[in-house]
Protein backbone atom coordinates (compact mmCIF):
# COMPACT_ATOMS: atom_id res chain seq x y z
CA UNK A 1 0.00 0.00 0.00
CA UNK A 2 1.26 3.57 -0.73
CA UNK A 3 1.89 6.02 1.42
CA UNK A 4 -1.04 8.01 0.40
CA UNK A 5 -3.34 5.22 0.28
CA UNK A 6 -1.83 4.29 3.78
CA UNK A 7 -3.16 8.05 5.05
CA UNK A 8 -6.11 8.02 3.12
CA UNK A 9 -7.39 4.55 4.94
CA UNK A 10 -6.33 5.91 8.37
CA UNK A 11 -8.43 8.94 7.84
CA UNK A 12 -11.47 6.92 6.48
CA UNK A 13 -11.49 4.89 9.87
CA UNK A 14 -10.79 8.28 11.74
CA UNK A 15 -13.66 9.85 9.98
CA UNK A 16 -16.59 6.69 9.81
CA UNK A 17 -16.93 5.78 13.18
CA UNK A 18 -20.46 5.17 14.08
CA UNK A 19 -22.68 7.56 15.61
CA UNK A 20 -25.29 5.35 16.45
CA UNK A 21 -24.87 1.71 17.58
CA UNK A 22 -25.79 -1.02 14.67
CA UNK A 23 -28.99 -3.13 14.60
CA UNK A 24 -29.13 -7.34 14.94
CA UNK A 25 -31.60 -8.91 12.61
CA UNK A 26 -32.81 -12.40 12.59
CA UNK A 27 -33.64 -13.59 9.15
CA UNK A 28 -37.62 -14.43 9.32
CA UNK A 29 -38.85 -17.39 7.13
CA UNK A 30 -39.66 -15.72 3.52
CA UNK A 31 -37.15 -12.30 4.03
CA UNK A 32 -34.48 -11.36 1.24
CA UNK A 33 -31.84 -9.00 0.93
CA UNK A 34 -33.38 -6.37 -0.74
CA UNK A 35 -36.63 -6.81 1.99
CA UNK A 36 -34.20 -6.44 4.75
CA UNK A 37 -32.94 -3.32 2.98
CA UNK A 38 -36.23 -1.95 2.47
CA UNK A 39 -37.12 -2.31 6.08
CA UNK A 40 -34.50 -0.74 7.51
CA UNK A 41 -33.59 1.98 4.87
CA UNK A 42 -30.25 1.12 3.51
CA UNK A 43 -28.99 -0.23 0.83
CA UNK A 44 -28.54 -3.70 -0.42
CA UNK A 45 -24.54 -3.16 -1.03
CA UNK A 46 -24.65 -1.54 2.53
CA UNK A 47 -25.92 -4.37 4.07
CA UNK A 48 -23.94 -7.14 2.25
CA UNK A 49 -20.90 -5.31 3.26
CA UNK A 50 -21.12 -5.05 6.61
CA UNK A 51 -22.18 -8.76 6.51
CA UNK A 52 -19.06 -9.76 4.64
CA UNK A 53 -21.48 -11.49 1.89
CA UNK A 54 -22.40 -11.68 -1.59
CA UNK A 55 -25.63 -10.14 -2.87
CA UNK A 56 -26.09 -13.91 -4.04
CA UNK A 57 -26.15 -15.57 -1.16
CA UNK A 58 -29.36 -17.51 0.02
CA UNK A 59 -30.64 -16.31 3.43
CA UNK A 60 -31.26 -19.13 6.20
CA UNK A 61 -34.32 -18.44 8.68
CA UNK A 62 -32.67 -17.57 12.01
CA UNK A 63 -29.61 -16.14 10.30
CA UNK A 64 -27.98 -13.24 11.90
CA UNK A 65 -27.34 -9.81 10.06
CA UNK A 66 -25.79 -6.45 11.52
CA UNK A 67 -27.79 -3.47 10.40
CA UNK A 68 -25.23 -0.46 9.33
CA UNK A 69 -25.93 2.09 11.23
CA UNK A 70 -27.41 5.22 9.82
CA UNK A 71 -27.93 9.15 10.94
CA UNK A 72 -31.55 10.63 11.03
CA UNK A 73 -32.90 11.42 8.90
CA UNK A 74 -31.78 8.92 6.17
CA UNK A 75 -32.65 10.40 3.05
CA UNK A 76 -34.20 13.66 1.55
CA UNK A 77 -35.72 14.13 -2.02
CA UNK A 78 -34.67 15.10 -5.36
CA UNK A 79 -36.91 16.14 -8.04
CA UNK A 80 -35.81 14.53 -11.25
CA UNK A 81 -35.27 17.99 -14.03
CA UNK A 82 -34.92 18.26 -17.53
CA UNK A 83 -31.94 16.51 -18.97
CA UNK A 84 -31.08 14.85 -15.46
CA UNK A 85 -29.62 10.93 -15.82
CA UNK A 86 -29.26 8.40 -13.20
CA UNK A 87 -25.37 8.81 -13.51
CA UNK A 88 -25.83 12.60 -13.27
CA UNK A 89 -28.14 12.19 -10.06
CA UNK A 90 -25.62 10.04 -8.70
CA UNK A 91 -22.42 11.40 -9.14
CA UNK A 92 -23.83 14.64 -7.62
CA UNK A 93 -25.02 12.76 -4.27
CA UNK A 94 -21.67 11.17 -4.54
CA UNK A 95 -23.45 7.66 -5.25
CA UNK A 96 -22.81 4.51 -8.20
CA UNK A 97 -25.78 4.52 -9.86
CA UNK A 98 -26.51 1.10 -8.42
CA UNK A 99 -26.48 2.06 -4.72
CA UNK A 100 -28.98 5.18 -6.50
CA UNK A 101 -31.07 2.63 -8.05
CA UNK A 102 -31.01 0.16 -5.02
CA UNK A 103 -31.74 3.10 -2.92
CA UNK A 104 -35.04 3.83 -4.22
CA UNK A 105 -35.98 0.33 -5.47
CA UNK A 106 -35.24 1.04 -9.31
CA UNK A 107 -33.75 -1.11 -12.54
CA UNK A 108 -31.25 0.10 -14.51
CA UNK A 109 -33.79 -0.45 -17.48
CA UNK A 110 -36.39 2.33 -16.07
CA UNK A 111 -35.95 5.66 -17.21
CA UNK A 112 -35.82 8.95 -14.88
CA UNK A 113 -39.35 11.30 -15.44
CA UNK A 114 -39.27 15.02 -14.92
CA UNK A 115 -41.08 15.78 -11.77
CA UNK A 116 -40.14 12.07 -10.53
CA UNK A 117 -38.90 12.14 -6.91
CA UNK A 118 -36.23 9.77 -5.85
CA UNK A 119 -34.47 9.45 -2.18
CA UNK A 120 -30.95 10.77 -1.90
CA UNK A 121 -28.56 10.61 1.02
CA UNK A 122 -29.36 13.68 3.78
CA UNK A 123 -27.38 16.82 3.27
CA UNK A 124 -25.81 17.85 6.86
CA UNK A 125 -27.95 20.67 7.56
CA UNK A 126 -31.49 18.62 7.29
CA UNK A 127 -29.51 15.54 9.43
CA UNK A 128 -28.41 18.68 11.77
CA UNK A 129 -32.09 19.71 12.02
CA UNK A 130 -33.33 16.42 12.78
CA UNK A 131 -30.81 16.05 15.55
CA UNK A 132 -31.77 19.26 17.45
CA UNK A 133 -35.39 18.76 17.04
CA UNK A 134 -35.16 15.20 18.68
CA UNK A 135 -34.53 15.62 22.03
CA UNK A 136 -34.72 12.19 23.01
CA UNK A 137 -31.56 11.05 21.08
CA UNK A 138 -28.55 12.50 22.79
CA UNK A 139 -25.16 11.57 21.01
CA UNK A 140 -21.83 12.70 22.50
CA UNK A 141 -19.63 15.44 20.66
CA UNK A 142 -16.67 13.42 19.41
CA UNK A 143 -14.09 16.01 19.27
CA UNK A 144 -12.28 17.07 22.54
CA UNK A 145 -12.35 20.95 22.90
CA UNK A 146 -9.09 22.17 24.15
CA UNK A 147 -9.77 25.23 25.11
CA UNK A 148 -6.70 26.41 22.83
CA UNK A 149 -7.37 29.54 20.21
CA UNK A 150 -5.44 29.82 16.85
CA UNK A 151 -4.52 32.75 14.95
CA UNK A 152 -7.55 33.75 12.80
CA UNK A 153 -5.40 36.21 10.73
CA UNK A 154 -4.13 33.58 9.16
CA UNK A 155 -4.81 31.63 5.89
CA UNK A 156 -7.91 29.29 6.35
CA UNK A 157 -10.10 27.86 4.62
CA UNK A 158 -13.06 30.52 5.58
CA UNK A 159 -12.85 34.13 6.15
CA UNK A 160 -11.44 35.15 9.85
CA UNK A 161 -12.55 32.38 11.87
CA UNK A 162 -12.64 31.84 15.31
CA UNK A 163 -10.16 29.21 15.40
CA UNK A 164 -10.49 26.19 18.45
CA UNK A 165 -8.34 23.54 18.83
CA UNK A 166 -9.38 20.14 19.01
CA UNK A 167 -7.11 16.75 19.77
CA UNK A 168 -7.97 13.00 20.59
CA UNK A 169 -9.21 10.67 17.22
CA UNK A 170 -10.10 14.43 15.55
CA UNK A 171 -6.89 16.12 16.34
CA UNK A 172 -7.26 19.74 14.12
CA UNK A 173 -9.31 23.03 14.62
CA UNK A 174 -12.77 23.92 14.61
CA UNK A 175 -13.33 27.09 12.43
CA UNK A 176 -16.57 29.09 12.70
CA UNK A 177 -17.69 30.41 9.74
CA UNK A 178 -20.73 32.28 7.96
CA UNK A 179 -23.83 30.46 6.81
CA UNK A 180 -23.33 28.94 3.26
CA UNK A 181 -19.51 30.56 3.07
CA UNK A 182 -17.25 29.18 0.37
CA UNK A 183 -14.31 26.59 1.64
CA UNK A 184 -11.19 27.10 -0.30
CA UNK A 185 -8.19 25.66 -0.50
CA UNK A 186 -5.53 27.21 1.75
CA UNK A 187 -2.84 25.22 -0.38
CA UNK A 188 -2.40 24.05 -3.75
CA UNK A 189 -2.61 20.16 -4.32
CA UNK A 190 -4.19 17.29 -6.00
CA UNK A 191 -8.05 15.98 -4.62
CA UNK A 192 -7.26 12.81 -3.20
CA UNK A 193 -11.36 12.08 -2.29
CA UNK A 194 -14.22 14.50 -2.23
CA UNK A 195 -17.31 12.90 -1.03
CA UNK A 196 -19.51 12.20 2.14
CA UNK A 197 -18.70 10.87 5.84
CA UNK A 198 -21.81 9.77 7.49
CA UNK A 199 -21.76 12.10 10.41
CA UNK A 200 -19.03 14.86 9.13
CA UNK A 201 -20.65 16.07 6.20
CA UNK A 202 -18.87 15.90 2.74
CA UNK A 203 -15.08 15.61 3.25
CA UNK A 204 -12.04 16.62 0.84
CA UNK A 205 -8.73 15.61 0.92
CA UNK A 206 -5.89 17.20 -1.18
CA UNK A 207 -2.33 16.65 -1.13
CA UNK A 208 0.45 18.92 -1.87
CA UNK A 209 3.18 18.15 -3.81
CA UNK A 210 5.32 18.50 0.04
CA UNK A 211 3.31 15.16 0.42
CA UNK A 212 1.24 17.12 3.31
CA UNK A 213 -2.60 16.02 3.40
CA UNK A 214 -4.96 18.39 3.99
CA UNK A 215 -8.13 17.57 4.99
CA UNK A 216 -11.71 19.73 4.87
CA UNK A 217 -14.62 18.11 6.96
CA UNK A 218 -18.26 19.24 7.57
CA UNK A 219 -19.23 20.59 3.59
CA UNK A 220 -22.72 20.93 2.59
CA UNK A 221 -21.67 20.63 -1.13
CA UNK A 222 -18.37 19.96 -2.72
CA UNK A 223 -17.17 21.63 -6.37
CA UNK A 224 -14.73 19.07 -7.20
CA UNK A 225 -13.46 15.85 -7.90
CA UNK A 226 -10.94 13.06 -7.21
CA UNK A 227 -7.83 13.94 -9.29
CA UNK A 228 -8.55 17.81 -9.89
CA UNK A 229 -5.91 19.77 -9.54
CA UNK A 230 -6.56 22.78 -7.17
CA UNK A 231 -4.55 25.64 -6.44
CA UNK A 232 -4.56 28.47 -3.23
CA UNK A 233 -7.65 30.19 -2.95
CA UNK A 234 -10.01 27.38 -5.35
CA UNK A 235 -13.49 26.84 -3.84
CA UNK A 236 -13.81 23.33 -2.38
CA UNK A 237 -17.37 23.18 -1.48
CA UNK A 238 -19.87 25.28 1.06
CA UNK A 239 -19.51 25.02 4.73
CA UNK A 240 -22.33 23.31 6.14
CA UNK A 241 -24.06 23.10 9.73
CA UNK A 242 -22.29 20.77 12.27
CA UNK A 243 -24.41 17.92 13.31
CA UNK A 244 -23.12 18.54 16.82
CA UNK A 245 -23.53 22.48 18.03
CA UNK A 246 -26.51 22.89 14.83
CA UNK A 247 -23.48 26.12 13.85
CA UNK A 248 -22.28 26.78 10.46
CA UNK A 249 -18.01 25.61 10.97
CA UNK A 250 -15.84 22.98 9.94
CA UNK A 251 -13.20 20.92 10.97
CA UNK A 252 -9.90 21.35 9.38
CA UNK A 253 -6.88 18.76 9.74
CA UNK A 254 -3.66 18.74 8.04
CA UNK A 255 -1.11 15.28 8.16
CA UNK A 256 2.30 14.66 7.38
CA UNK A 257 3.46 10.97 6.73
CA UNK A 258 0.26 10.01 8.43
CA UNK A 259 0.36 11.85 11.55
CA UNK A 260 -1.49 14.83 12.21
CA UNK A 261 0.39 18.33 12.72
CA UNK A 262 -0.85 22.10 14.06
CA UNK A 263 -2.47 23.37 10.79
CA UNK A 264 -1.25 26.35 11.75
CA UNK A 265 2.43 25.29 10.86
CA UNK A 266 1.12 23.84 7.79
CA UNK A 267 2.77 25.45 3.93
CA UNK A 268 0.36 27.77 2.98
CA UNK A 269 -0.20 29.96 -0.59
Amino acid sequence: MSKVSFVIAVLVLILSSPLFSDTQHVVAKGETLYSISRKYGVTVNELCSKNNISQSQVLKVGQKLVIPSRELPETETYIVAKGDTFYGVARRHNLTVDELLDLNGLKSSDTLKIGQVLKVPASTTTIASAIMNTPAIEIADPRNYTGKKGDSNLLWPVQNPEVLYVSGKISGVQLSAKKNEAVCAIQSGTVMFSGLYRGFGKVVFVQSQSGHMYVYTGLSDTTVSKGDYITTGKQLGVVGVDSFTGKSQLTFMVFQDGKPIDPAQAPRG
